[in-house]
Order: C-alpha cells, then structure tokens, then sequence
C-alpha cells in the first residue's frame, strides 16, 4: 500500500489520536476509513444532483407536452382506449 504524508493542526492531530484509541483503530485506519467515507459522502452527493438534474429535465418536458396537447383527462382516455380494446 503507498504511502503519504500529511501536514495537519496539531489539534487536529490530537483529536485525531484520541479517536483512534477510543475506535481502536491506528491513524492510519482510521484515516483510511475517513477518507473512504467522504469520498463514498461525495460520490452520492453527485449522483443525487444528477437524480435532481434529470427529474427537472423531465418536468420540463412533461410541461412542454402538456402545452402542445393542451388539457387532457389522462384518465379518461385510458379508460376509453380500454373499453375500445374490448
């Protein structure tokens, strides 16, 4: 595994070190956890804001058909398109 060094606050270290102890854990693991977490916290994050972009793509396109098709009792028609299967 490679290896990195960092330059932190000491009081950042220190709460660093004191979370270890009590996790259990080196500094190490539990950087390695941290980080794996954040970057699992930001890879959500941008599949939410995608989630987000193509659902007001997809209300902007329901707007624009519902403009060119004018009002329309959706329900209505499928009940009627059910019966004429019929």
């Amino acid at each position: 595994m490679p290896k990195i060094n960092i330059s932190i606050p000491r009081d950042i270290l220190e709460e660093l070190d004191n979370l270890s102890k009590e996790e259990n854990m080196t500094r190490s693991e539990l950087l390695r956890t941290a980080f794996k977490t954040y970057l699992e916290l930001l890879s959500e994050k941008k599949r939410a804001r995608k989630r987000q972009i193509a659902i007001v793509r997809a209300i902007r396109a329901q707007d624009e058909i519902r403009k060119e098709v004018g009002d329309l009792d959706l329900i209505k028609e499928l009940r009627k398109w059910r019966n004429e299967r019929k």
